[in-house]
């Protein structure tokens, strides 16, 4: 249902519940209880959520388990998911080579960055069945806008993954050949900075998400000189680039 592997830091989360990686309570389980499992995993640098079925990323969360009195327990699951993923003290990135629908599409949104093929397709069909996806209405004005929001929340119709692209739900488009190749190639770049550093740089995006914009900078530079400049790490990195040598990054 959850595939594991790891190389040169970077561990590999592939769904495989045939035939459409439908998100149901147990998968939720498996995948929340490997995100918690590697965030205290000091040999993981970067997570990769990916798919073992061709053809699929995710077709969404299962309709069965929305349901009137099924309903509170799958969408608390799944909204403690995404959000675990949004805030999650690693590099996140979802590499997408086919359909990404329903609660897939926000699964993917949650992570960090989003590698798909050209091939992949990306959308929100729930207002089709009478609801409405809570995850995506919360993440898509801060990705891209109302009207974006609009567009995914409000029309159930597919979009490419250039539309995508265009409208700043996706990092990069490859074809589907090159997918692999160019989300481990992040991966590798991201492998290679501080954790400790990624994790406040992260933070103070987010936090000033919530903030008025005169405020953001200054809440920025609080996390900056505060937080940041108190670690190892940030000393380390400076220091090491006037010295013109690479830096060994303690991640605190």
């Amino acid at each position: 249902m959850l595939d594991r592997s790891s190389h040169a830091g970077i561990t590999t989360l592939a769904l495989e519940r045939r035939p459409l990686n439908i998100l149901n309570g147990e998968l939720m389980g498996h995948l929340t209880h490997a995100l918690e499992d590697l965030s205290q995993d000091p040999e993981t640098r970067v997570v990769a959520l990916t798919s073992k079925v061709e053809g699929v990323f995710s077709a969404g969360a299962d309709v069965r388990e929305h349901l009137p009195g099924a309903d509170r327990e799958m969408i608390g699951r799944f909204v403690t998911l995404c959000d675990r993923i949004v805030t999650y003290p690693k590099p996140t990135i979802a590499v997408v080579n086919g359909k990404c629908l329903g609660g897939g599409m926000e699964l993917a949104l949650s992570c960090d960055f989003v590698i798909a093929s050209d091939a992949s397709t990306f959308g929100q069909p729930e207002i089709a069945v009478g609801v409405f996806p809570p995850v995506g209405a919360s993440l898509y004005p801060r990705v891209s806008g109302l009207k974006a929001a609009y567009r995914m929340n409000l029309d159930p119709r597919p979009i490419t993954a250039a539309e995508a692209l265009r409208m700043g739900f996706v990092t990069a488009v490859v074809p589907p050949g090159e997918v692999d190749a160019a989300a481990n190639e992040l991966a590798a770049t991201l492998a290679k900075s501080s954790l400790a550093v990624y994790q406040r740089a992260k933070r103070a995006i987010l936090e000033g998400l919530a903030l008025p914009w005169a405020q953001t900078m200054d809440r920025a530079s609080r996390i900056y000189l505060e937080d940041l400049m108190a670690t190892e790490d940030a000393a380390e990195g400076l220091h090491a680039f006037l010295e013109k040598r690479s830096p060994h990054w303690k991640d605190r």
